[in-house]
């Protein structure tokens, strides 16, 4: 059982340094070193405290009642902690606003990069309500609406020799335009126990087959088991989840849609307008095509469509309809009281075009906030780190590379100086070989330079051969460390766009969160210094 304390092995800044373009995003950076024309993209910005002070006393209100009430009854039908539950009922009375991040319910929880979003909204929520004085919770808003299977279908786990396994949804749930959120339990409890099975051996494999079971009993589909977790995760620090297929949230998201629909073309327009100013300034369009055709769904057999204003317009009342993502955040942001998001890039980026959207409906938007990133290191990488006393980083995006300064490292330098040695001696000899050869031919000596570049080349394939036998007695004495190069970067990616959310808990068991959270709180403190952080945290 682990019982050290979460150590930080190193925290990377992105800049300008070519070696951390893995964690770089040009949209981030330039929002954070304050380039008005990104700035200039949204309303509210994470450094300026007066002006998140105006947001918060701003969209402090209630919620309204039969959402408010909603809410309730889930969180406790899902076991939400008394803390959640203390949070929501803020909420609903307006007394605190909120910091929001959101996801795809997907297996095993989605993505690493979804826990650190959701430690994100915890941690500015935080600074929030420290830095004005209103008291601030934090959301995560569940994308059960959403209808890409494939995105969410597979995930990624190791098991104690770090080996890694894909795991997947069996395609036969796909469904054309099928919510995501509605997924059927049996077959994500079966990817569950194959999940659990791989990871015997780790120290609390118990403990996340326990959480798994735990969740999946409370809930009745994939999107209220995501919440479930979520919330047993995170729910005593004060985390409320917010699911959008509830009837309560269509019926207070509703007005906002019907706003839009009475002149669909203007925001259409505006959206186009914002992503050719973007792609002047970043070089792409977020938002481009389909995705600003129409801003609205239909709701049709647990299944959506996407309709023309024209069609939405007429279909009879009480049809539900919901959002793209051109119109999702701006309906966010009017039904419930945020003053922060937790962004990936995507989300920076998308969030950028949508500045006019959110004006013509007169909603506030939340200030958007570059969410907080790890990379988790198991033993094997952080004893690989210490042996070869090796830049942390280095180890993340280029292990090869010190595995291969360690085997050149375990040749004896009396080998190499005795093949050194013997090398410059051919040399000198074939010196001597070429210049006697001249009398009998003036052209000799060219075929003797032509030996030396063969024999030179033998020798370079000698020297190969010594390191290719120290590289394998290094595999054979360390074979995990083949493996760390995949664990942290599966796919030469960023591992938490890869790993499943559940990867730390199965290694550091619940406690882990509550340890994360302090280094969410460090990286929401740097931010309003203008630097993002990337933690490399030991498992």
């Amino acid at each position: 059982m682990v019982t050290r304390t979460l150590a930080v092995r190193a925290r990377v800044e992105a800049g300008d340094d070519p070696r951390f373009d893995r964690v770089r995003d040009p949209l981030t950076a330039a929002l954070l070193r304050g380039d008005p024309a990104v700035t200039g993209r949204y309303a509210t910005h994470w450094g300026d405290r007066d002006a998140l002070l105006r947001l918060a006393e701003a969209k402090r209100l209630p919620l309204d009642p039969s959402l408010a009430a909603a809410l309730r009854g889930m969180h406790e039908r899902l076991g939400a902690p008394a803390a959640s539950l203390a949070a929501l009922d803020r909420l609903a009375r307006g007394e605190a606003v909120a910091v929001v991040a959101g996801q795809q319910p997907a297996p095993l929880g989605g993505p690493l990069f979804s826990l650190h979003k959701t430690v994100a909204a915890i941690a500015l929520a935080r600074r929030v309500e420290e830095r004005t004085g209103v008291p601030c919770v934090a959301l995560y808003w569940m994308h059960g609406e959403d209808s890409d299977f494939d995105e969410i279908r597979g995930t990624t786990i190791a098991d104690a020799s770090l080996a890694l396994h894909d795991l997947a949804l069996p395609d036969a749930l796909r469904r054309d335009g099928g919510l995501i959120g509605s997924l059927p339990l049996p077959p994500v409890a079966a990817l569950d126990e194959q999940a659990v099975a791989l990871w015997q051996g780790l120290p609390h494999v118990g403990d996340a087959d326990a959480l798994m079971r735990r969740a999946r009993s409370a809930a009745r589909d994939l999107g209220e088991y995501q919440s479930a977790l979520l919330l047993a995760l995170l729910g005593d620090a004060g985390l409320v989840v917010v699911d959008p297929r509830l009837p309560a949230f269509r019926a207070a998201a509703r007005p906002w849609i019907d706003r839009y629909l009475e002149r669909p073309d203007a925001f259409a327009d505006a959206a186009r307008r914002a992503g050719d100013a973007l792609e002047a300034t970043i070089g792409r369009r977020p938002l481009t095509g389909p995705a600003l055709d129409s801003f609205v769904f239909v709701i049709e057999d647990g299944t959506r469509r996407k309709v023309t204003s024209a069609e939405a317009r007429a279909l009879p009342a009480g049809v539900d309809l919901v959002p793209s993502v051109a119109l999702r955040p701006v309906i966010q942001d009017a039904v419930l009281p945020t003053v922060g998001m937790a962004c990936g890039p995507g989300e920076l980026a998308y969030l950028a075009q949508l500045r006019e959207v959110f004006d013509l409906l007169g909603v506030r938007a939340a200030c958007p906030v570059p969410r907080f990133g790890a990379t988790w290191l198991p033993g094997p990488a952080v004893d690989l780190i210490e042996r070869a006393d090796a830049d942390p980083w280095e180890v993340v995006t280029a292990s090869d590379a010190v595995l291969r300064r360690l085997s050149e490292a375990r040749v004896p330098a009396a080998v190499r100086t005795t093949l050194e040695r013997a090398r410059d001696a051919s040399r000198e000899s074939l010196d001597g070989v070429a210049q006697s050869s001249a009398a009998l031919d003036p052209s000799l000596p060219q075929m003797v330079e032509s030996a030396r570049g063969k024999i030179d080349y033998q020798f370079a394939r000698l020297l190969e051969g010594y390191l290719a036998k120290a590289r394998h007695q290094l595999d054979r004495e360390h074979p995990e460390w083949l493996r760390v190069r995949y664990y942290l970067a599966p796919g030469d990616k960023l591992q938490e766009r890869r790993l499943a959310m559940l990867e730390p808990f199965v290694h550091r068991g619940p406690g882990v969160v509550s340890e994360l959270l302090d280094y969410a709180d460090e990286h929401a403190a740097a931010l309003e210094q203008g630097r993002s952080l990337h933690f490399l945290l030991e498992l």
